[in-house]
């Protein structure tokens, strides 16, 4: 992360490059979601993307660099078009190319630095008119990743770990967006950087299916290979495939957890069958089972471990049949007011009062209640979030403020706060705990908080 002094001198750099018009027409910007990256959950100050501006069926603008002060991208003297009413879609992807938006995209054949210039995040939005505030944007991966984690029985050290027999050149849908890969590009080799030494390499691939080929290499001079005759790699999914490595051959197994990208599967030797189905099939504990992404009310939450528990790492945004916005429940705040687009509810998610999360259950100090949460979920108490604050795994970029809805004054608090609600009472039940925190991640604690108040909830797996 960049320091906040590059950040503050980055963000008075980019605001003093663009201007309103004599007219008053405000600029361009961008603000940006964005799920994970291979190189952190959020983009850095000085990230670059490629804007295009389509007004009705007539380009309005096209690739222009936008570039990210820490809270939106921005474009010297990039104004909106004069009329109000009238819609465009915006088209961004990053890494930027200063030869347009690329109709083709290639990965990286020597990752072994990293990733992140392989790393294609497209998005797309619809139906914008000008507006002053940043625009929203969701970013989507369109590559597959693969993580390879080892277990290492021989007797020399990895050194490197390569991917080979597929095509590294792809072609780019930005409507869905999604890319497959180039019919006629010959297969290539692509080496994995080391994300954990001699345990664990990664690689960003192109989506395609083919026989995929894992090369392990020693430090006395071996290499170990296996080839899975067919690996389906699907565009926006992660892959984890576990390799162990003996004096003699390497072995592939079934993946572990998945908890950054939409999980994609576990990769195996394709075709004996007793391999491919594991026993890891409800690890998420939603309606997909998905090991790495609890799906849940036609939403997908990713999900990680912390302190030994599996929490959701996004906000929930469940609506129940016939539940209303503004009774009970109400969408995130956006500053004075709250936002139903539907990028920012993905986001943000939606604030509940304790009444509605409890869905009619009554609680006991200490004591799990599911609640609204999905089945084998529960609202956590505030021991767990404790825990979860204090475990090794915890980071505080994952907190997502989403502000509060005050039900003493029928107002909107800030979207710069947070409040994670608990299942733990307070005064009788009259209230609950509910954790407290800052954009920037900044914990002030557990607080008592009126039960009426809408805020955020996260939902912890049962044990």
């Amino acid at each position: 992360m960049k320091t906040t002094l590059l950040t503050a001198l980055a963000a008075a750099a980019l605001a003093a490059g663009c201007s309103k018009s004599d007219t008053g027409t405000p600029c361009v910007k961008i603000a940006p979601t964005i799920q994970t990256r291979v190189t952190g959950l959020h983009f850095d100050t000085g990230d670059r993307i490629g804007l295009s501006i389509a007004k009705g069926s007539e380009t309005y603008v096209q690739n222009v660099l936008m570039t990210y002060d820490g809270t939106a991208f921005t474009a010297p003297d990039l104004l909106w078009y004069n009329d109000s009413n009238e819609k465009s879609t915006l088209t961004a992807y990053h890494p930027y190319s200063g030869q347009g938006m690329p109709a083709e995209f290639s990965v990286a054949l020597d990752q072994t630095s990293g990733a992140a210039s392989s790393d294609l995040l497209v998005a797309v939005k619809k139906d914008v008119t000008p507006t002053s505030a940043p625009v929203g944007m969701l970013f989507y991966h369109v590559m597959s990743q693969l993580t390879i984690v080892i277990t290492n029985n021989s007797d020399a050290s990895v050194t490197g770990v390569t991917v080979g027999g597929l095509v590294p050149t792809a072609v780019v849908d930005y409507t869905v967006p999604s890319a497959a890969a180039k019919g006629g590009v010959a297969a290539s080799d692509v080496e994995a950087f080391e994300v954990t030494a001699g345990a664990a390499y990664r690689a960003v691939l192109v989506p395609q299916q083919a026989a995929l080929t894992v090369t392990v290499a020693t430090d006395d001079g071996k290499s170990r290979s296996k080839t899975l005759s067919s690996a389906q790699l699907e565009s926006g999914k992660r892959y984890d495939m576990s390799v162990v490595v003996t004096n003699i051959d390497i072995d592939v197994k079934l993946s572990g957890e998945v908890v950054d990208w939409g999980d994609g599967g576990s990769l195996d030797g394709g075709g004996d069958g007793d391999e491919g189905g594991g026993d890891g099939g409800d690890e998420g504990g939603g309606e997909s089972g998905d090991p790495g992404t609890l799906s849940y009310g036609g939403a997908d939450y990713p999900i990680a471990t912390f302190g030994g528990r599996v929490w959701m790492t996004r906000n929930l945004r469940y609506l129940s049949d016939g539940a209303q916005i503004g009774t009970g429940i109400w969408y995130p705040c956006r500053g004075s007011e709250g936002s139903d687009d539907a990028e920012y509810v993905a986001e943000r998610g939606l604030l509940y009062s304790f009444t509605t999360a409890l869905g009619g259950a009554t609680v006991a100090s200490g004591t799990p209640v599911r609640g609204i949460c999905p089945p084998g979920w529960h609202i956590p108490t505030g021991a767990e979030i404790e825990q979860m604050l204090a475990s090794p795994e915890y980071d505080a970029s994952l907190l997502r403020s989403a502000g509060m809805w005050n039900s003493e004054t029928g107002r909107y608090l800030t979207e710069t706060k947070g409040y994670l609600m608990s299942c733990t009472p307070q005064d009788g039940g009259s209230g609950y705990q509910a954790l407290s925190y800052s954009s920037g991640g900044i914990v002030s604690g557990l607080a008592p908080f009126p039960a009426g108040n809408g805020v955020s909830l996260r939902c912890v797996k049962d044990i």
